[in-house]
């Protein structure tokens, strides 16, 4: 309930963000399982292009990254990494946000481990600074 009560205080514009979230989260969810890989990359934007990392002067990509890591961490279906960073980089683009999407691995207790993160400017917005990871993939994208 005290969920409920937070959220109905909230400004109306952080309100449509968290419904948006909800939202896109369920959708890369489910395409990130029951479609192949190819075909959302192909969405992804340029690859090996990155977009610029100029110091940004809107709080909007800090918002949104806000907003996607709180809303899909109670979300009843899988919205890691991957699926936070499409999230952010769809919101960011409908509001005229250029974004880089990064993905790498690393070895972790003798297993591979696959992560994703979001920049956009100098700012990252989801899945923090990939530190440690060793990029494999870049998908710069600006606005569609």
């Amino acid at each position: 309930m005290n969920k409920f009560r937070r959220f109905l205080r909230m400004p109306i514009h952080i309100k449509r963000m968290c419904l948006e979230s909800v939202v896109l989260s369920a959708w890369y969810s489910f395409r990130i399982q029951k479609r192949p890989f190819s075909e959302l990359a192909a969405e992804m934007g340029g690859e090996s292009q990155e977009t610029s990392r100029e110091q940004l002067s809107s709080s909007v990509p800090l918002a949104v990254g806000t907003v996607v890591d709180r809303v899909c961490r109670h979300m009843p279906w899988e919205s890691e990494c991957l699926v936070r960073a499409l999230v952010a980089r769809r919101m960011l683009l409908k509001r005229s946000f250029a974004s880089t999407l990064y993905m790498g691995v690393r070895m972790e207790n003798g297993k591979l481990k696959a992560h994703a993160w979001l920049r956009c400017g100098d700012l990252y917005v989801t899945g923090g600074t990939g530190e440690g990871y060793t990029v494999t993939g870049i998908f710069g994208k600006v606005k569609e």
